[in-house]
């Protein structure tokens, strides 16, 4: 891709991504600590910012710097993070939704301990993010959904569990936590946006 092709990607995400963010270039530039003059002069295409400074602008938008210099639709990938991260939450949110279903269908029918619906629906959560982390996220989603996962599992293996054995939940629960602190970075790779 020649210098001139990669500066007038730039120059055009950046505009229509400030323009979708209803952004004007005063409020870019103090967003990202430049002026309007810069911000101004890279969506006219004069002048092309340092790698620090792309990387920076990219962060912002949520995108990846190759898709800020060289993709023409940098808006739809931008909203595309936005909604994958909505169907995450909203999906990991349903789980709650149905435990909450389960409480009210139980204790219609006079059920003790009820309540347990919903720490069953923490794990349940934790197995839907880690779902959609390793399908659409960094590695770093990956991990944090995983310790997620592994804590509510810990937490409903108490619950139901005799009491005097729960060292050994919280022990293989934090095994389990540091080894995958140490070992997704190495095993996921990390090229996901």
């Amino acid at each position: 891709m020649l210098e001139t092709e990669i500066k007038e990607n730039f120059a055009r995400n950046v505009r229509e991504l400030r323009i979708d963010r209803k952004l004007n270039q005063i409020q870019l530039g103090e967003k990202l600590s430049y002026s309007s003059k810069a911000v101004s002069k890279w969506e006219n295409g004069d002048v092309m910012p340092d790698i620090t400074t792309l990387k920076l602008i990219a962060d912002f938008f949520d995108i990846t710097v190759d898709t800020l210099i060289s993709s023409k639709n940098a808006v739809r990938k931008s909203h595309k993070r936005r909604n994958r991260i909505l169907i995450t939450a909203v999906s990991s949110l349903l789980c709650y939704f149905v435990a909450a279903i389960v409480f009210l269908i139980l204790t219609l029918v006079y059920v003790d301990k009820a309540w347990v619906s919903f720490i069953v629906a923490i794990p349940a959560s934790g197995v839907v993010c880690v779902v959609f982390s390793s399908l659409w996220f960094e590695r770093k989603y990956i991990t944090l959904s995983t310790i997620f996962l592994t804590l509510g599992a810990c937490l409903v293996t108490w619950i139901f569990m005799n009491f005097y054995l729960w060292w050994i939940v919280s022990l293989s629960g934090a095994i389990f936590i540091v080894l995958a602190i140490i070992f997704f970075p190495i095993i996921i790779p990390n090229n996901r946006k």
